[in-house]
């Protein structure tokens, strides 16, 4: 208790010396970096996203879209990439974008000494080898890749990758060290006391890309709203809830059991927003006995999955068997499909597979921000009922990603972090097992699915290989997908807006009463 109240008085006194009308939010740590894309985190990302833009930026839907760019244009034979630069972007030092800075960019973050964390998506390593940038004229940049790809705008536009933010070329000392990003963004680089909090200011002088008026993603209105943002570190849940209580707090991701409290209260309003990220408990599927498929097949006719899913969610998620987002336009009526609780086809797979009541092991992790523990507790029960052999063993997280990434699991209860294009998710879970021991499936014909939605780029062609692959992972149960997962947030009523988009904190667009 007394480590929780010094907190909270910490956490006064820094909003006491804050500047007028900051926007707080709480973050779980420090961040590591302030260099886009480099020694990153999740809250490192969430800082970055406000302060710098790629040339392209994904929009609520999954598209990809012109964000630094005003458009751009792909080669007949999927190798070129033409960028025409926006000319009203600035970067924060008053400097006007230009090609050149797109190629600076480029050519630094592929430095090895640079140590991007994405820089092994495009040199060949991966799927993607960029073979070219250049500078056209002022306003126009040119690159071009080894092979086609249907994925190679979406990589460039992910968090981990810093979103390939163009900074400044003052970002860096004469000396060649990197000292603060000089960005685009609608807020700007401030105060980092480490440990304590990061402080970014308003860009008054900013411009969005072409929109509607409305917030879309990373592309569609991104007006600064408020004077500052202090991103204050808080890594204790019940600091944060009395921070929000308080009024300490604007707003901060908090935990599904205050989802009652939040609601009723006549000072905090609770904030709820599906994003693409993916519940679902993860098989092993070259274990003795779960490589038998209706086995497999049987655990999910074993389950109600509206019921487990409005259970373990407090009422928040929707169910969805696919890898595919609700929200994608890649999310069609075949991908609504699930296979649907049935106790007596799930007995029959079971006696038909030789099932003796042998064991299986849901590995399960109790942080508060995942269902993990719940979600396996809920399983556990419902496929008890189908004469399945169910049990749960507890580990931290650092030790169940161990476990998964070495293949020493059944079963595995877990949450995966957004990933907006339907094959960069599959790529999380669908490969050569031999080489990688964590990719759940191994399946031929999933793989060459996989690899054909990473070239395909024609949107009603690459509907029809998603289909296909959500058809062949009912039909072998790799794994049995719960629900997207649901991003919850407590706020104050003063704010307007919404203050989180995948899972990332998205703080343009969102303003608060005097």
């Amino acid at each position: 208790m007394k480590t929780i109240l010094l907190a909270g008085t910490m956490l006064m006194s820094a909003i006491a010396l804050g500047h007028a009308r900051d926007l707080t939010v709480a973050q779980s740590s420090d961040i590591r970096s302030n260099e886009p894309g480099v020694n990153r985190d999740g809250n490192a990302d969430s800082v970055i996203f406000h302060i710098v833009e790629g040339l392209v930026g994904y929009a609520e839907n999954g598209e990809v879209k012109p964000l630094l760019a005003k458009s751009f244009e792909v080669s007949p034979d999927g190798l070129t990439y033409t960028f025409k630069l926006r000319d009203d972007v600035k970067f924060h030092n008053g400097k006007a974008l230009t090609a050149e800075d797109v190629v600076w960019n480029w050519n630094r973050y592929m430095k090895p000494e640079t140590k991007w964390t994405c820089a092994g998506d495009f040199d060949g390593s991966k799927s993607i080898k960029v073979t070219s940038v250049a500078a056209a004229d002022a306003s126009t940049v040119t690159m071009s890749i080894e092979k086609p790809s249907a994925v190679f705008l979406g990589l460039m536009a992910r968090p981990e990758c810093g979103y390939t933010g163009i900074v400044s070329q003052d970002s860096v000392g004469a000396d060649g060290a990197y000292t603060a990003p000089i960005g685009t963004g609608p807020f700007k680089w401030a105060e980092w006391k480490k440990g304590e909090y990061v402080r970014l200011e308003k860009n008054a002088d900013y411009v969005s890309p072409a929109n509607d008026g409305k917030p879309d993603g990373m592309v569609g209105s991104k007006r600064p709203l408020v004077d500052g943002i202090k991103f204050m570190v808080i890594p204790d849940a019940s600091t944060v809830k009395t921070g929000l209580l308080s009024g300490a707090l604007d707003t901060a991701e908090v935990s599904a059991d205050l989802i009652a409290e939040f609601k009723d209260s006549d000072t905090m309003q609770l904030i709820v927003k599906r994003n693409n990220g993916k519940n679902l408990l993860y098989f092993q599927t070259r274990d003795k006995i779960l490589s038998n498929v209706a086995v497999r097949r049987a655990m999910a006719e074993a389950l109600d999955l509206d019921q487990l899913v409005a259970a373990v969610s407090n009422g928040t998620g929707e169910a969805n068997a696919s890898m595919v987002s609700a929200d994608s336009i890649f999310y069609s009526d075949v991908q609504k499909k699930k296979i649907p609780m049935d106790l007596e086809k799930a007995k029959k797979n079971l006696a038909d597979a030789g099932y003796n009541g042998e064991p299986i092991t849901i590995i399960a992790n109790k942080r508060g921000n995942v269902p993990s523990f719940p979600a396996a507790v809920v399983a556990q029960a419902m496929m008890q009922q189908a004469g399945l052999n169910v049990q749960i063993e507890v580990l931290d997280y650092a030790t169940q990603v161990d476990r998964r990434r070495s293949g020493n699991y059944q079963v595995i209860s877990q949450s995966v972090s957004p990933r907006l294009d339907p094959a960069l998710m599959y790529s999380f879970y669908v490969g050569n097992k031999d080489k990688n021991a964590s990719l759940m499936w191994d399946n031929p014909k999933a793989v060459e699915l996989m690899k054909a939605a990473y070239v395909e780029a024609d949107q009603t062609k690459r509907q029809a290989i998603f289909d296909a692959f959500h058809q062949l992972m009912l039909d072998e149960v790799p794994g049995i997908f719960m629900y997207d997962m649901v991003d919850i947030w407590g706020a104050t009523k003063k704010l307007h807006g919404q203050p989180v988009w995948q899972s990332n904190t998205r703080l343009w667009e969102v303003t608060l009463d005097d």
